[in-house]
């Protein structure tokens, strides 16, 4: 009986220090890397990236249509989320699905351009991939129905890819063309004098 309460002391005491080192083992939840503390600090403004939820080599891909934009790097992608925050970015996320690292999920992104364009949010599928506690790879595919709405509102800008220059810049435009010649003018009759 002694030697069972000896037994039963050292294998709830093995269990006890031993489970530290399985919690600690155990990867992180991928939805809590991919959209947690770092996710919204970037909303929030506080913090564009936090190489440290990055693998080294990660990889994040926007896919709009036939257009692929691809990141390389923690350096490549903290300038590029560095971007995103300076446009007054905003992300709504929907988790759709988690299988092992790998989280898939409905996001609505809004930035200062998209919302001047009239077609915020932009809805697109996101998926990223996590592996030893670090994304891995990040890609956001556009939807067809948000590409046929940025397509539309790209068409309908005037070719010059912005807004018409007012009247009053061709006055001042032409204005200052004409003081220009003036005192082009001026000088060179001033010259001519000079080598009389």
């Amino acid at each position: 009986m002694k030697q069972l309460r000896i037994l039963v002391g050292v294998a709830i005491a093995v269990t006890l220090l031993a489970l530290p080192v399985a919690l600690q083992a155990q990867d992180p939840d991928p939805v809590e890397v991919c959209y947690g503390p770092s996710f919204e600090a970037f909303l929030a403004g506080e913090q564009a990236f936090d190489p440290s939820v990055w693998a080294d080599e990660a990889v994040q891909t926007s896919i709009m249509g036939d257009m692929v934009t691809t990141r390389s790097g923690v350096e490549e992608i903290g300038a590029y989320m560095e971007e995103l925050q300076a446009k007054n970015t905003d992300m709504e996320v929907t988790v759709l699905s988690v299988e092992g690292g790998t989280v898939t999920s409905e996001n609505k992104v809004s930035d200062d351009e998209i919302r001047a364009l009239g077609v915020a949010p932009l809805v697109g599928t996101e998926v990223c991939v996590v592996q030893d506690g670090k994304i891995q790879s990040l890609t956001w595919t556009m939807s067809d129905e948000s590409l046929a709405a940025l397509g539309a509102a790209l068409a309908a800008l005037p070719e010059t890819g912005g807004e018409p220059a007012p009247g009053y810049a061709w006055f001042m435009a032409l204005g200052g063309f004409a003081l220009a010649a003036g005192l082009g003018a001026d000088y060179v009759r001033r010259r001519v004098q000079h080598l009389q």
